[in-house]
């Protein structure tokens, strides 16, 4: 679960910062402000803090919300955006199990 969460972490440097156009817009400081919200509940994530986990999970739906729209209105995106929604399944589906143990 925390290599979903610190894959998207990176996924945004790659997909905001790295991917050349069409397939990523290049712009610095799209790429921090992709970043900051994934760093917040990290710490407590690292340490393996429940409501850290949980608060993971609702940064990473709003990810998840994000790739669904740029999935659907921005086909050059469409790609980066369903890596994006992938992460972001295995992230909730691990949570999932993880609560089930």
């Amino acid at each position: 679960m925390l290599g979903a969460y610190l894959t998207t972490l990176v996924w945004q440097v790659i997909w905001f910062g790295l991917l050349p156009p069409p397939w990523g817009p290049q712009q610095p400081w799209l790429v921090i402000i992709a970043c900051i919200p994934l760093l917040i509940p990290l710490a407590g994530l690292l340490r393996g803090r429940y409501r850290s986990l949980i608060w993971g999970g609702v940064v990473i739906l709003l990810y998840f919300t994000i790739a669904i729209t740029e999935a659907w209105v921005n086909p050059p995106q469409r790609l980066p955006a369903l890596v994006q929604i992938s992460l972001a399944i295995v992230y909730l589906f691990a949570f999932r199990q993880r609560n089930k143990a």
